[in-house]
C-alpha cells in the first residue's frame, strides 16, 4: 500500500484571545462538592517543593514579561541540540491528583511566537518520557507573539489522572532551537474544567431538494485472512462488527490477495494445478470468511488472485454462489487444469459446513497490480515495485499477455469467465486515483496506468477501483498538522472525482464507470505513523467527513483499511478493532455506528460556519417523518447551532455522539459511555425543539447523529445519481 506524498494542504490556525478565556461562565468554573481547589505549581515564583531540572534550554523563573495579575513569569529559550525542556520535578514526593482533572497555564509566544513544544507529566523524578501531547492542541495554534494564551489540558491526556504527579516538562519539538517563550500561572485545576466559548452556527435541511441515493457498499472496510482462524471465531469481534454497522467487508487481504489461492489455503493443502498456499494450516480459508459473514450480517467482496487463471477465479465464484446441483462444466484451464463443475465446488464448501450459496455480488481482479516487482511485472514496473503480479502495464492487465503455456489472461478473461457462473456479480479493475496523460507516463501515475485501464476495459468495465489514501509521509503531530488533516477532505475526493471523470471523458469514450476506492485511511504506510496519527481522535473526524465528501462526490463503494490489522513496531496501526488488546474500539471505529444510522438519502443543507476548519455536516433522511443531521466539530470549542428544515417544523429528536477529549485521543466515548456495550446499546440523548427549530450544542473534537422528527410529512423528493447497478445480497 505505498503511496507517494499527495495533497498537502496550508496549515490553518485558529487563534483565541485571551479575552475569550476570560468569558467562562461561572457554571464552567463551578467546583462540585469535595472538589479540592487549584493547586498552583509557579505564579511568580515555583510552589509545591518543585525545582528546576531543565536541560538544553534557558530557563529564567524571574522574566518581566508577566501574565495579568503578575510580575514575574518563566521564559525558556530552547538551545539547539538534544530537544531541550523545561523541566519541573518534586523530588521529595509526588503530589496526589485524586480529585483534579487538568493542568492549566497560559503561554506567551515572545516577540517571534509559533513554537512547536511537547508537553509532558507523570509520577517520580524521572522524565515523563510516555505521556506527551502537543500543546498547540490545548492551544488553538502554537504560541502566538506579544499575546498571552491559556492551554488547559486534561489529565487523562497527560496519563496521569487519577495518580501521582512528580514531574511536568515543556520539551522542545524541534532539535534545531527555538525562540523565547514565556509560561505563567500554571496550575492543576481542582473540579470542572474550563472550556472556551462556544461558536454559534445556523444550519438549513432542505428536506425538498433533491435526494441523493447512498449506495450501502459506502460502509465498507477490509479483513485480512492473515488475522487467522482463531480470531475470525472470537465472539468479541463478532460482537463488535456486527454493532459497527458495517456493510461490506473486502477479502481476503491487500496485497496478499495476490498470492491468497484460495483452493490450497481452503484444503490446507497445496491442491495440483492450482496456485499454491503459502500460509497453509493457521490462516483464514474461504469457510471462516463464509462463516465471519454470516456471523456479522455482513456481506463480502473478494479480490481474486490474478496469478492465477480465469478458470480457476470461475472455481471460487461457483464455490461462493453456486448450487450444489449445478452440473455446468467450466472445463480445462490455459495451463491444462481441469476445474469440473459448478455444483463440484458448491459441494465443497457444502461439506465444509455451508450448504446455502452465499451470494457474493462484488469481485475485484487483482490488487494494486499497477506496483508490481520488476522482476515479474516487467519493463513498466518501478524499481520499488512491492506486488507479486505478472506485469505493471495496463493494457496487458486488462487484455491479457503471452500464448500458449506462458499466456497470462486479463481482466477481460478473468470477468467473462467469473460471470459465466453467475452473471449477476459485478468484477471491478484497478485503476489508480492519478490516471495520468499520454504525454506524461512517470513514477506519479505508474506510467498512465489509469487511463490504459480505462480506455481498454471499456463497457466491460463494472467498476473502476483505487486506493486513494490521504498521505504517504505523514502531517506532523501538532496544531498545524491536524488543521491540514482535518481539512484534507473538503477537497481530497473532489479532486480525485474530477482527475477520473475527466479521463473517463478524454480515454474511454465518454462513459464513466463507478468509482470504488476499496481501500483508504490516513496514512498509507503505518510504519510512517510514528505519532499514531491513525490511532488517535483526528482520524475519526476525518474518517467521518470523508465518508460524507465520498458520498457527496458519487463514489460507488469506499472500504476503510482495515478492520483489524496488528500494530506496527512504532505502535502504530490501520485498524477500526486492534487485535493484540481484545479488540479494543479505536476513535475512528464509532464513525461507523453513526453514519449506519444517517439513512439511505442525503439531502441538501448548508451551514453558516468553515466545513474545512470549524463545522462540516451532512443532512439525510432517515424515513419520511425523521431527517439526520451528522456534524463533526473539528474545532476545541462547542458549537451552538439553530437547526431549522425547509418544509415541516422540528419536533426534538435524538442525539447520538462520539467526543474526544483531544484531537490526539487514543479513545472517546460514545453516547457519554468511555467502554460502551459490545452491542453499542447505551441510549442516545434527547434533543429538545424550540418553536420551528431546534438548538443544539456540538461538543469539542465530536462526531453527532441528530434524529430530527418533523411536525408533518414531507413528500419524498425526486431522486438523482444511480452509483453501482444493484447488488442483491443472498443467493443468486
Amino acid at each position: 500500500m505505498l503511496r507517494r506524498l499527495m495533497w498537502m494542504l496550508s496549515a490553518i490556525g485558529i487563534a483565541v484571545s485571551l479575552s475569550a478565556c476570560a468569558l467562562m461562565t461561572a457554571q464552567a468554573l463551578r467546583l462540585e462538592p469535595d472538589q479540592p481547589p487549584d493547586k498552583v505549581i509557579y505564579d511568580d515564583a515555583m510552589a509545591l517543593s518543585f525545582q528546576n531540572w531543565s536541560f538544553d534550554a534557558a530557563v529564567d523563573f524571574a522574566a518581566t514579561t508577566a501574565y495579568s495579575g503578575s510580575e514575574r513569569a518563566i521564559g525558556v529559550t530552547f538551545q539547539p541540540g538534544n530537544w531541550g525542556a523545561l523541566w519541573l520535578v518534586r523530588p521529595g514526593g509526588d503530589l496526589d491528583l485524586t480529585g483534579y482533572t487538568a493542568l492549566r497555564f497560559a503561554a506567551h509566544g515572545g516577540s517571534v511566537g509559533g513554537q512547536s513544544i511537547f508537553v509532558r507529566a507523570g509520577a517520580g523524578a524521572v522524565f515523563p518520557a510516555q505521556s506527551e501531547v502537543d500543546l498547540a492542541d490545548f492551544l488553538a495554534g502554537e504560541p502566538t507573539a506579544d499575546e498571552w494564551r491559556i492551554a488547559t489540558i486534561p489529565l487523562a491526556e497527560l496519563g496521569v489522572a487519577g495518580g501521582s504527579l512528580g514531574s511536568i516538562a515543556l520539551q522542545s519539538a524541534v532539535s534545531s532551537g527555538q525562540p523565547t517563550f514565556f509560561i505563567d500561572d500554571l496550575r492543576l485545576v481542582g473540579g470542572a474544567m474550563p472550556i472556551q466559548e462556544p461558536l454559534n452556527a445556523a444550519i438549513h435541511i432542505d428536506a425538498t431538494g433533491p435526494a441523493q441515493p447512498i449506495p450501502p457498499e459506502m460502509l465498507g472496510s477490509n479483513l485480512p485472512a492473515w488475522l487467522g482462524r482463531n480470531r475470525f471465531r472470537d465472539a468479541t469481534l463478532r460482537a463488535r462488527t456486527a454493532a459497527s454497522g458495517l456493510t461490506v467487508l473486502r477479502m481476503p487481504g491487500g496485497s496478499w490477495s495476490n498470492s491468497y489461492a484460495w483452493l490450497s489455503c481452503e484444503q490446507d493443502r497445496d491442491i495440483d494445478g492450482a496456485l499454491p498456499c503459502p500460509w497453509k494450516g493457521w490462516v483464514a480459508r474461504p469457510t471462516d470468511f463464509i462463516d465471519f459473514l454470516q456471523a456479522t450480517n455482513t456481506t463480502g467482496m473478494w479480490v481474486v488472485n490474478p496469478n492465477g487463471t480465469a478458470l480457476e477465479a470461475a472455481a471460487v465464484v461457483a464455490f461462493f454462489n453456486g448450487a450444489v446441483d449445478d452440473d455446468r462444466v467450466l472445463g480445462v484451464d490455459i495451463r491444462g487444469t481441469n476445474w469440473y463443475t459448478v455444483g463440484h465446488w458448491a459441494q465443497l464448501r457444502a461439506a465444509h459446513g455451508n450448504p446455502e450459496p452465499v451470494g457474493i455480488k462484488l469481485w475485484e481482479f487483482g490488487n494494486e497490480v499497477y506496483g508490481g516487482k520488476p522482476a515479474t511485472g516487467g519493463a513498466q514496473c518501478l524499481a520499488w515495485g512491492w506486488e507479486d503480479v505478472w506485469t505493471c502495464d495496463g493494457t496487458e492487465y486488462v487484455n491479457g499477455k503471452g500464448s500458449d503455456a506462458a499466456r497470462h489472461e486479463g481482466y477481460l478473461e478473468f470477468r467473462a469467465a467469473m460471470r459465466a457462473v453467475d452473471p449477476t456479480i459485478l468484477v471491478g479493475a484497478v485503476g489508480y486515483e492519478e490516471p495520468g496523460t499520454p504525454a506524461v507516463p512517470d513514477w506519479t501515475n505508474f506510467n498512465n496506468w489509469g487511463i490504459e485501464v480505462m480506455a481498454a476495459a471499456g463497457d466491460a468495465l463494472d467498476f473502476y477501483s483505487i486506493h486513494p489514501y490521504a498521505y504517504f509521509e505523514p502531517p506532523p503531530n501538532n496544531a498545524a498538522g491536524h488543521a491540514t488533516i482535518l481539512a484534507q477532505p473538503s477537497t481530497h475526493w473532489a479532486s480525485i472525482r474530477r482527475a477520473l471523470d475527466d479521463a473517463f471523458d478524454a480515454h474511454a469514450g465518454g462513459r464513466r464507470a463507478p468509482v470504488a476506492a476499496t481501500e483508504f485511511n490516513l496514512i498509507s504506510v503505518q510504519d510512517q505513523d510514528n505519532a499514531q496519527l491513525m490511532t488517535r481522535a483526528v482520524n475519526a473526524l476525518f474518517l467521518a467527513d470523508s465518508i460524507g465528501q465520498a458520498i457527496k462526490h458519487g463514489y460507488a463503494m469506499l472500504n476503510q483499511w482495515d478492520l483489524v490489522n496488528g500494530r506496527a513496531s512504532n505502535g502504530a496501526e490501520y485498524a477500526l478493532l486492534h487485535e493484540d488488546n481484545g479488540f479494543f474500539r479505536a476513535p475512528q471505529y464509532y464513525v461507523y455506528p453513526l453514519w449506519a444510522r444517517f439513512g439511505a438519502e442525503m439531502l441538501p443543507v448548508t451551514g453558516t460556519l468553515d466545513a474545512a476548519t470549524q463545522l462540516s455536516v451532512y443532512a439525510g433522511r432517515v424515513n419520511t417523518t425523521t431527517l439526520s443531521l451528522l456534524a463533526i466539530n473539528k474545532s476545541a470549542a462547542p458549537v451552538t447551532a439553530t437547526i431549522t428544515a425547509e418544509s415541516g417544523a422540528l419536533n426534538g429528536g435524538a442525539a447520538y455522539v462520539v467526543q474526544a477529549a483531544s484531537l490526539t485521543a487514543q479513545s472517546v466515548s460514545y453516547n457519554g459511555s468511555s467502554d460502551p456495550s459490545d452491542a453499542l446499546t447505551e441510549p442516545p440523548t434527547s434533543v429538545l425543539a424550540n418553536g420551528d427549530a431546534v438548538t443544539h450544542e456540538f461538543a469539542p473534537w465530536s462526531i453527532t447523529l441528530l434524529h430530527l422528527a418533523l411536525d408533518q410529512r414531507v413528500a419524498p423528493p425526486p431522486v438523482f445519481r444511480l452509483h453501482l447497478p444493484a447488488v442483491q445480497r443472498g443467493a443468486p
